[in-house]
């Protein structure tokens, strides 16, 4: 019986440690709340008397949005869209969906929009079309990520925290097969590959 239970104790621990060294850190939480910390005190100067409004796209920009606006000190409203292209499809993306902009009253208002990841430009730039049919006065983008690869448009947001290199990333509200979006800072598969 003994000799059973350290055999199956070896074996879990072998599988904790597979899945432990699958992937690898890019970016620390350390080195985001900096770079967040920063941004916000520029936030705080650009919006300054103005009628802001920060848009968290849901679910990857989770994290970064809510840590962003507890540092941001003058006055704002939250809001919140859900736009995805990758969703249960792991790391191929798919066709861009946006839900919750019919609820959405920015008439005339200052939007600050907070997304994840920016790689081709799709989603923020779909994102941005749909909200100016609703009239708001200015319309600028915060990204947590910029990843180095080749897009069709200049467009570049007007707020980055960091850019990277072209890895598929999770962690700290980015995910793989909706798994993975409360790790602390942002990682990468080793190789690439994911464990499933």
């Amino acid at each position: 019986m003994k000799r059973i239970l350290i055999l199956m104790f070896l074996a879990l621990a072998s599988c904790c440690f597979a899945i432990e060294h699958t992937m690898e850190l890019l970016i620390s939480s350390e080195e985001i709340a900096a770079k967040i910390n920063e941004a916000a005190e520029q936030i705080n100067t650009d919006y300054q008397g103005k009628n802001l409004t920060v848009l968290m796209v849901m679910k990857g920009a989770i994290c970064v949005t809510s840590d962003l606006i507890r540092k941001i000190t003058i006055p704002f409203q939250l809001e919140y869209l859900k736009a995805s292209s990758y969703g249960n499809n792991g790391m191929v993306g798919g066709e861009l969906t946006i839900l919750g902009l019919d609820r959405l009253q920015i008439e005339g208002r200052d939007i600050l929009i907070v997304d994840d990841i920016y790689e081709t430009g799709n989603t923020i730039l779909g994102v941005i079309e749909k909200l100016k049919v609703k009239n708001p006065k200015s319309i600028k983008t915060f990204m947590l990520l910029v990843k180095d690869v080749p897009r069709k448009t200049i467009y570049r947001p007007d707020y980055v925290l960091f850019d990277i290199p072209n890895r598929f990333v999770i962690g700290y509200g980015l995910d793989y097969k909706e798994y993975y979006r409360g790790l602390p800072g942002i990682f990468a598969f080793i190789d690439d590959k994911p464990p499933f």
